[in-house]
Parts: structure tokens; C-alpha cells; sequence
């Protein structure tokens, strides 16, 4: 199977910069948070502006960005299927809706996904012991061996990247990271 260059061109012109003037009029009110960010405009910072620029960049190498390409293609899984399998298998039993939230996608879009996966022998359906309305999603044997893969992957991928930093680096960035961490649950509402 052909395998893409592991670094993506980047392209030669900035594809968009700013919303344009007829989206802030056809916003509708459910997008109020939507609607809020475009009558403030472009509020960024040059420091946002520089992270985002370092993380586009990282993002064009390939083998950086998604260790798990290799997977994917050769089980014929996609992306989302993987990173499903992937919060499963750190988690354990989780609610369906949660793990939409966890990957980022739509409730109706992850039923398809556990579908999918559920039909391939990777995932099985339960319901929740404490709100037996809830549906919950969990890997099976057989999905365990195949998030097993998954997490020497990821740990390849990752270790390839710590490889590109010095012993210092790397301790100023887990204390970076560590303390985002701490400041972000800390503005988490009560449960």
C-alpha cells in the first residue's frame, strides 16, 4: 500500500483569514456564542497568533501529526474509529454521548461510529448502571488487543517527538502543560 510523504506542503497563500461580512448576518440566534466572537472580531494576540502558527507547523509532519496513520489504512479504520477505540481503552465502559464529547463529534455521528465498531467485533454496547437510560460503549477482547496496538503507536509517536528535545526541554514542557492542566480545572464549573 502507498503511504503519503511524511510532511505535508504547506500552502503557498493564507487560505482565509477573517470571517466575511455576509456570515455575521446569516447567523442565527442558537449561535449566540458564534455570533458573540464574530461582532468582537479578531481579538488574537501575537502570542496566540505565534502558537497557533508553531502547532500549524507541526502539523504538517505527518508522522508527527497522526503516529496512527499506518493503522488506520492497513485495518481499514478511520480516524475517529481509532481515536474512539483510543478514550475506550483509557477510560473504560463510557457513556456514548461522553465519548462524542471526548472526540469531538456530534451524538448522532457517534452512533454510526459504534456501530461500525460494534459490527467489526471491537466494541459492545451496555447500559449505564447508575441511569439505565444511558447507553455505554466498551471494547471488547478483541478491541482491547487492537487499543494495545494503538497505545505503542502513540507511545512510538510520542517518544520520537521527546527525542527532539533536550532533557530540559522536555521538564519545561510537562511543567508547562502540568500547570495548564491545574488552571483548567480550575475554571471548570462544579459538578
Amino acid at each position: 500500500m502507498r503511504r503519503p510523504t511524511s510532511i505535508t506542503a504547506p500552502p503557498e497563500h493564507e487560505v482565509c483569514s477573517e470571517a466575511p461580512d455576509e456570515l455575521t448576518e446569516e447567523l442565527t440566534p442558537e449561535l449566540s456564542a458564534m455570533d458573540r466572537l464574530l461582532q468582537e472580531g479578531d481579538r488574537s494576540t501575537p502570542d496566540s497568533r505565534r502558537f497557533l502558527d508553531l502547532l500549524k507547523q507541526l502539523a504538517y509532519f505527518r508522522s508527527l501529526r497522526d503516529p496512527l496513520a499506518s493503522l488506520c489504512d492497513d485495518m481499514r479504520l478511520t480516524p475517529t474509529q481509532v481515536h474512539a477505540l483510543g478514550w475506550l481503552g483509557m477510560d473504560g465502559p463510557t457513556q456514548v454521548g461522553v465519548l462524542a464529547q471526548r472526540i469531538g463529534i456530534t451524538k448522532k455521528t457517534i452512533t454510526g461510529v459504534v456501530d461500525r465498531l460494534e459490527d467489526m467485533g471491537m466494541v459492545e454496547r451496555g447500559r449505564d448502571a447508575e441511569d439505565r437510560r444511558a447507553v455505554t460503549a466498551k471494547l471488547t477482547s478483541k478491541g482491547c488487543e487492537l487499543y494495545k496496538l494503538i497505545h505503542l503507536m502513540t507511545d512510538s509517536g510520542v517518544r520520537r517527538l521527546m527525542d527532539l528535545l533536550e532533557p530540559q526541554d522536555r521538564e519545561s514542557l510537562f511543567g508547562i502543560i502540568e500547570r495548564m492542566i491545574v488552571r483548567m480545572k480550575g475554571t471548570l464549573p462544579a459538578r
